[in-house]
């Protein structure tokens, strides 16, 4: 019975102190005896190390024993362990904040939070995030403390407590939330720079967190007072700078600045020869390239971080290194290696198991084999992801596409309906949430002929668009949202508007914006429009794309596409034309088991009395 407030596991050295009044033989008999009626077992090719064969088994037996009596042993067992371990305590925090936390009536506090503190750090060494938050929640209990409070921590020991349940937050939360990690890390930063201790202080405000276009964290006014503390031009400056520049290019939309901001941090790595704060820079400039449909610019700077993540030990450098590189190619139409460097994020997210950045890497495998047209290798990575991160909007988004694509239809529901609560319960703005639900819903319309939730869509589309501080790529995903409700709802007023407005976005034959070609839009806006060449035009640019960079899924809805606006000119040669394109997206669509765009052929042929 003693042996079971020790744990599912325990040995002969901490079980002997908490029974002195038996005998070391007598002792022996009794865990003979119990290994006999299988109550417990020998650990293999561990003497003297046992288990409950069953957890019941020992949760049965410890809750026979009186709440006082459990307190009075697990105070017992605290002690004895604290005196086994002697200096080595640290590595056995969990198992001795466990058990002054169970006896804390009668040991008080004091040692709880102590070796509650030791157990979370050393649950976040081993990116144990969620091990970590429970060990600094129950730290800050046992200070009377709770997350949800406002201003700084008490003293230095709640702010270190708050410090790491703030960083298990970041690594734990999805984006929406990330303004209470940021809260949380604030309080702990709060308290050490009113206490003068800068380099706690810094360390808080260089933790690196998912900055999310167009939704303020609070982090930029954390950095910003900082960035005050520190020399101008020390490594401390130019980790703060990176991070500061993520805030500006993703939150505030500004792009100089963040450019700015980054290249003063580069010269603050270079000078000093630090290819460990160069890494983190360089990817987070890179991510401020890409939202801007800088691409070039982003492949560039990822791959230099590939470079560097062979000569520095940080795992989440070299999965964003990778992650752009794949992004950027794809975007680019460069297409040679991305599977290679898509496969490659996913060692380094794994071992870091951070839920935004291991979704991320998921979703970038997912987005290219989508693309691509191998959709069970699209779903296998799509489950994996949102196992991970149930409320990722991207993973999402793609998911209910798939399902649409290939006449899932009531999965596809399922995963709209949990991006559209989503998008719902985010703040307003052109946030990932508020961009990807009405996209999601616009693109499913064209495929289902359903008319849903578009006025809603096109509403918050709109609303997106008037804010300043939306990113170039945000920017556009709206636009072509609004362009394919324009043409679902055959508004010719509104085609020709979006045609005009979509048309001048940079680096527009290049984009492929999560599954849909910009060229391809514009066809189907043109079309709309009644002016057929140039709906034949953007259709070949298209066909082209997709073509040449093996985007199968994508090619299979233009030919079907411009072949209705071949049929709709009915010039010289378009219906045989029309029909060779028919063909093609009937072939792709069976091979891919895209069923409503092969019925949608099908149909197409039949009208053309292929």
């Amino acid at each position: 019975t003693v042996a079971s407030v020790l744990g599912r596991e325990f040995t002969m050295a901490q079980l002997r102190p908490l029974v002195e009044e038996v005998t070391e033989d007598r002792l022996f008999e009794i865990l003979e005896e119990a290994l006999a009626a299988r109550v417990i077992e020998e650990l293999p090719q561990s003497v003297g190390r046992y288990q409950f064969t069953h957890a019941l088994i020992q949760e049965t037996l410890a809750e026979e024993l009186s709440l006082t009596r459990r307190v009075r042993l697990h105070a017992r067992i605290a002690e004895a362990l604290e005196q086994l371990y002697g200096d080595d305590t640290e590595s056995h925090a969990a198992e001795l904040a466990h058990h002054f936390a169970q006896a804390e009536a009668m040991t008080g506090p004091e040692k709880l939070v102590r070796y509650s503190l030791q157990a979370g750090e050393r649950a976040l060494a081993a990116y144990a995030y969620e091990e970590a938050q429970g060990h600094f929640q129950r730290g800050l209990a046992g200070k009377g403390v709770s997350a949800g409070d406002q201003g700084p921590a008490p003293d230095a020991e709640s702010a270190a407590l708050l410090f790491g349940l703030g960083r298990t937050q970041v690594a734990t939360f999805e984006t929406h939330r990330l303004q209470e990690a940021v809260a949380t890390l604030s309080r702990a930063f709060d308290y050490y720079a009113g206490a003068g201790d800068v380099e706690r202080a810094v360390a808080v405000a260089e933790h690196p967190l998912q900055a999310s276009a167009g939704r303020v964290s609070g982090a930029g006014p954390l950095i910003a007072r900082a960035l005050e503390l520190v020399p101008p031009d020390s490594l401390q400056s130019a980790r703060l700078l990176s991070r500061y520049g993520s805030i500006a290019g993703l939150e505030e939309g500004d792009y100089q600045k963040a450019q700015e901001l980054f290249e003063r941090s580069l010269q603050i790595a270079q000078r000093e020869g630090q290819p460990g704060v160069e890494l983190p820079t360089l990817v987070s400039a890179a991510e401020i390239d890409f939202y801007h449909k800088q691409y070039e610019e982003t492949l560039s700077k990822a791959m230099r971080g590939v470079e560097l993540a062979s000569l520095v030990d940080d795992p989440l450098g070299e999965m964003l290194a990778h992650y752009w590189v794949a992004l950027s190619g794809l975007m680019l139409g460069n297409v040679e290696g991305l599977s290679q460097h898509a496969e490659a994020t996913l060692p380094p997210a794994e071992r870091l198991r951070h839920h935004f950045y291991l979704a991320r890497a998921y979703w970038g495998n997912v987005l290219l084999a989508h693309v691509r047209g191998d959709l069970q290798a699209a779903r296998a990575f799509s489950e994996r992801g949102l196992a991970i991160s149930p409320g990722e909007p991207r993973l999402l988004m793609d998911r209910a596409s798939l399902e649409y694509e290939t006449g899932e239809s009531d999965q596809g529901e399922l995963y709209l309906g949990r991006l559209v609560e989503l998008m719902r319960s985010a703040t307003p703005g052109p946030t990932i949430e508020n961009t990807f639900a009405p996209l999601a819903i616009a693109y499913i319309a064209g495929i289902v002929g359903f008319s849903g939730e578009l006025e809603m869509a096109k509403e918050i589309a709109e609303t997106n668009l008037a804010y300043p501080v939306a990113t170039p790529i945000v920017t556009e995903v709206n636009r072509i949202c609004l362009a394919l409700i324009a043409v679902y709802q055959d508004d010719r007023a509104a085609a020709s508007a979006q045609h005009d407005a979509l048309a001048s976005q940079p680096n527009r034959g290049l984009t492929v914006i999560f599954g849909i070609q910009s060229d391809h839009v514009l066809g189907l806006l043109a079309q709309t429009m009644g002016n057929f060449d140039q709906a034949i035009t953007h259709f070949e640019d298209a066909l082209s794309i997709c073509r040449s960079h093996g985007y199968r899924c994508m090619l299979a809805w233009t030919c079907c596409d411009y072949a209705d606006a071949l049929r709709e000119r009915d010039g010289v040669g378009d219906r045989t034309m029309a029909t060779a394109l028919l063909d093609e997206s009937l072939a792709l669509s069976r091979e891919l088991g895209m069923r409503p765009l092969m019925e949608r052929v099908l149909s197409r042929r039949e009208i053309l009395g292929a």
